[in-house]
């Protein structure tokens, strides 16, 4: 039986572990979340829905997408495992969107490279209540929906390599 020399061993780790970092250099991290101003808070604070389950969250998004109201803007509250959602008749996305909420910082993360890789950009990403909420859009959509949100006080995320 031929056994493989130290150095071949050697070699193949020194590889991979170049390979390995210039993998994670193409993925995306949050520099700042979207910052929400407060100056603005109570002018959001009349236009969200009650606090609801996902299930009733999902189900409520429906109902104001079929009456011309697109999902902006919401909040998730990870002590209570509860969503409030804001809506807007000013805008009506062409393409598909996806919102989400992450308690893990890493998960967050991967969420945003994976819509990332499907075409969607972040219109916001905010860490409050113990989470991060994020909405992503697809091109078309975004400087409508962040003109919409910088109207309520909610600025864009950055984003590094």
């Amino acid at each position: 039986m031929k056994t493989t020399p130290p150095i071949a061993w050697l070699a193949s780790f020194l590889i991979l572990a170049a390979l390995t970092p210039a993998q994670a250099k193409d993925e995306l991290r949050v520099a700042y979340p979207s910052k929400v101003e407060s100056s603005k808070g109570r002018e959001r604070e009349k236009l969200f829905s009650k606090w609801m389950t996902s299930q009733d969250a999902v189900v409520l998004n429906e109902q104001m997408y079929k009456k011309g109201q697109q999902l902006v803007y919401f909040e998730y509250n990870s002590s209570t495992n509860q969503w409030r959602t804001l809506h807007s008749s000013k805008i009506q996305f062409k393409g598909r969107y996806t919102w989400r909420a992450f308690i893990d910082e890493k998960e967050m993360e991967a969420e945003l490279n994976n819509e990332i890789k499907l075409g969607r950009q972040p219109a916001f990403i905010v860490r409050d209540n113990g989470a991060y909420a994020m909405l992503f859009v697809s091109p078309e959509d975004l400087d409508a929906v962040r003109a919409e949100l910088k109207a309520l006080g909610v600025g864009e995320p950055k984003l590094k390599k």
